[in-house]
């Protein structure tokens, strides 16, 4: 069960927008959660940087449904890019037991 790891970053005079558009999107339900694809872990977490403000988010997919939330979470972050400065980047990653059975080895028991 893979992650989605989301990378936002918008100029610091912009981030009202994109605080505002958040929250239009909650409040309209424009892109409900399905618990069935996946699960949020990190909703967002932010820091500034240089460039302004970064935003982060993770997710753990479901079996089988990574295409299904990629899906979902693109739709979604398209939202956002009428925003001038928006950048995005979206990673999966393995998670750690992935990475033991990619080895060929026993993940220890947690």
């Amino acid at each position: 069960m893979p992650h989605i790891v989301i990378f936002m970053k918008c100029p610091s005079h912009v981030v009202a927008k994109v605080v505002q558009k958040a929250m239009e999107a909650r409040q309209k339900n424009l892109f409900p959660d399905d618990e069935s694809i996946q699960e949020n872990l990190v909703l967002s977490a932010w820091k500034t940087c240089e460039d302004g403000v970064q935003f982060l988010s993770v997710t753990l997919v479901k079996e089988g449904k990574l295409e299904e939330a990629l899906k979902a979470i693109y739709k979604e972050m398209i939202y956002y890019s009428e925003i001038e400065g928006y950048e995005l980047s979206i990673e999966v990653w393995g998670t750690m037991q992935e990475g033991f059975e990619a080895l060929g080895m026993e993940s220890p028991s947690d």
